[in-house]
């Protein structure tokens, strides 16, 4: 019970320290995703990672397999990050969104939201990683679900003082988009960049 109670407690500490890393990676696309219906998709993405943290406790083996298959997905994750690399440092630069990206008339489904937010899980992200690592060695599911559910909930703010934020500065007017708009770049880049870094040192780690 003890070591469960700290596997929790330090699930939660790493969504807490998780929130400068959720709201520069996970904040736009989560705003975008939920529709205008973010406590929807915030919920299910509650929903979603104490679910995953009640399986991975319970089957170790799943997690192995959930592992494998995260790493055949690492070329299509550094591509994306690249990708969003690129666009945050146009955005920085440029203070104005790309006329391509500009053209795009996608509307997210408010009536989406919610399964949106239970697929949260599948994002590859490190941080979360972690955090299902930790939830494995809990002795029962429940212990897993409680520290998935800590850590859900701790790196919440990320994904809504981001946006609030960004909005805020673009009801100013013209003379607040562009600030808006080069922050959210540099927000983008850094956490693109460092993610990139992060893969990159791993493996010349594992080389070494």
């Amino acid at each position: 019970m003890a070591l469960d109670a700290a596997l929790i407690a330090s699930a939660t500490l790493m969504g807490l320290a998780g929130i400068p890393h959720c709201a520069a990676m996970c904040s736009a696309p989560c705003a975008l995703a939920a529709g205008g219906r973010p406590l929807r998709l915030l919920a299910g993405r509650l929903v979603g990672y104490t679910t995953a943290g009640a399986l991975v406790a319970a089957s170790a083996g799943l997690l192995a397999r959930a592992s494998a298959g995260a790493t055949l997905l690492q070329p299509a994750w550094a591509l994306l990050q690249a990708g969003m690399l690129l666009l945050g440092l146009t955005l920085l630069v440029r203070g104005r969104m790309p006329a391509w990206l500009g053209a795009v008339r996608w509307r997210p489904q408010p009536r989406h939201a919610f399964g949106t937010g239970l697929a949260w899980v599948v994002m590859p992200c490190g941080l979360l990683h972690a955090a299902l690592l930790l939830a494995g060695l809990s002795a029962a599911p429940l212990s897993g679900a409680a520290a998935m559910a800590g850590f859900a909930l701790a790196s919440t703010p990320g994904l809504i003082i981001a946006p609030l934020w960004r909005a805020r500065l673009l009801r100013r007017g013209d003379d607040g988009a562009m600030p808006a708009l080069r922050l959210a770049g540099l927000a983008l880049a850094v956490g693109a960049g460092w993610g990139l870094a992060h893969g990159v040192w791993e493996r010349i780690a594992l080389l070494c």
